[in-house]
């Protein structure tokens, strides 16, 4: 049976540390160094407004509209609202994907606060003391906060890292395009996001998303250079010859594709199409899946956007905000 699927996306999120202690935040930035996307706040009202303008409400947002995607040879059925491309948000980087909240506070405590923002998309951790556990316990059971810690754990500060790269992880994926069957389904194999993840750390990416109307993931490195990813399992390189065939497509693509010696880039498209130039790149092997592969490739800007997007890159986000 089909069922929906999202395939990968990743991009730097805003976390929010509330502590009206100033040395214990100064302690949190040292695991949390980036302070563009990391946010120290110790006045718990000035860390409420900027949180309620930052983060998504609670909700199960589908699309306005979908439709089935065709090319010759495929049948796609994705979601199309631009509303719903997360690449074209330049709010996206400051959306808050996370907020960790001190228990004990002046005025507000780190439960009554996490309990206001309870109709936002954020995951909420909560740090106690010792003589608080009780308290944090239940307001673990009622569902106001996803995790919570003690200050005085030796492991806490581990602990949370860990978590909060799960947390952002989980915000990205909610973000990203839903799609139904075999479209998008070889990057969601954890073969595949093994690959990805072994490129993300050679290339310096720190953002990627899965783009539907290529079945590719366009990345972005830390100086917003892009570059693309595509992997075919092989029911895409049957499909992709058939549509080279289709085309009346080059003999020697053909024979290439099918003895596994080139892996044509097609972006913009999906595929071969008569008379448009591509890439012709050497397949590289996914580790562990017979007759999977991947190419990567660096593209210019114009190809960028004849992908349908001109996206604020976080290299772009961060040096705006540094000015």
């Amino acid at each position: 049976m089909n069922k929906f699927i999202r395939p990968p996306v990743s991009y730097p999120t805003t976390v929010v540390f509330v502590d009206d202690n100033d040395n214990y935040l100064d302690a949190l930035r040292r695991f949390f160094p980036d302070v563009s996307t990391n946010l120290f706040f110790s006045r718990p009202q000035t860390a409420l407004a900027f949180i309620r303008q930052h983060a998504r409400e609670n909700s199960l947002e589908f699309a306005p509209a979908s439709a089935c995607l065709s090319e010759t040879g495929f049948e796609r059925f994705v979601e199309t609202s631009p509303q719903r491309d997360v690449l074209a948000r330049d709010s996206r980087f400051s959306e808050v994907a996370a907020v960790v909240v001190d228990y004990d506070m002046p005025g507000i405590s780190g439960v009554e606060f996490l309990s206001s923002i309870s109709n936002l998309h954020c995951a909420k951790i909560l740090l106690t003391g010792v003589a608080d556990e009780t308290v944090a316990v239940k307001a673990f059971n009622a569902g106001i906060v996803d995790l919570y810690l003690r200050k005085t754990d030796a492991d806490s500060a581990n602990r949370l890292v860990h978590f909060l790269k799960d947390a952002k992880s989980r915000h990205c994926s909610e973000a990203g395009w839903l799609a139904l069957g075999e479209n998008g389904i070889t990057y969601c194999d954890p073969r595949t996001r093994s690959v990805i993840d072994q490129v993300v750390k050679d290339k310096g990416i720190v953002e990627y998303y899965w783009r539907p109307e290529q079945n590719a993931i366009l990345m972005f490195d830390r100086e917003g250079r892009a570059s693309v990813f595509v992997a075919w399992a092989e029911h895409d390189w049957i499909a992709q010859g058939e549509i080279v065939a289709d085309e009346s497509g080059p003999a020697e693509l053909l024979r290439q594709m099918a003895v596994r010696e080139v892996m044509p880039l097609f972006w913009p498209h999906l595929a071969f199409r008569s008379n448009v130039e591509f890439r012709m790149l050497k397949p590289q092997p996914i580790p562990g899946w017979g007759d999977a592969f991947y190419c990567w490739s660096q593209v210019e800007s114009p190809e960028v956007a004849q992908g349908g997007v001109r996206p604020l890159t976080f290299a772009q986000w961060r040096s705006d905000r540094a000015r």
